[in-house]
């Protein structure tokens, strides 16, 4: 069996390389846009390419320019979407964080100044939202707040 080239997957024609190559143009999304360009380079018909030379060209992985082929033959045009839009987790405070920046902005109930772990605190005393003092912290720096710290 050395020697023996593997079988290359058939890529089906859900559309021509002319209209694949017309939506890798257009599309707005960048890892989707890479995805038809890479179709479209697996539908051309002029210089055949394998999943591996079409991931050299373009920077891909070879796994990932092995696996999109096996889902636009299953699921066509829709196997090509990028499917991590909406995978997350909901965010811990979401449309609370306006309330949270315009508290911090103001001096802190107990004296002094706000620091991760007193963020913490309140947030889990206001909304009962449990995070570490690490999350307290980054909330502020994600708000745009910078570190204030007492002069010597």
């Amino acid at each position: 069996m050395e020697g023996t080239p593997m079988k290359r997957l058939p890529v089906q024609r859900h559309l021509g390389a002319g209209q694949a190559r017309e939506r890798s143009l257009a599309c707005p999304h960048p890892v989707e846009k890479a995805r038809w360009h890479a179709l479209w380079l697996l539908l051309r018909e002029d210089e055949p390419r394998t999943p591996a030379e079409v991931a050299g060209l373009l920077g891909l992985s070879a796994v990932t320019a092995r696996d999109f082929p096996y889902r636009w033959n299953s699921l066509g045009p829709d196997g090509l979407t990028d499917r991590r839009k909406g995978n997350g987790a909901k965010p811990l405070l979401g449309g609370r964080q306006r309330a949270l920046l315009a508290a911090v902005r103001k001096r802190h109930p107990g004296g002094g100044l706000w620091t991760g772990p007193k963020v913490a605190l309140y947030v889990q005393g206001r909304w009962g939202v449990a995070v570490c003092p690490q999350t307290g912290w980054q909330w502020p720096k994600d708000l745009g707040l910078t570190l204030q710290v007492p002069r010597p």
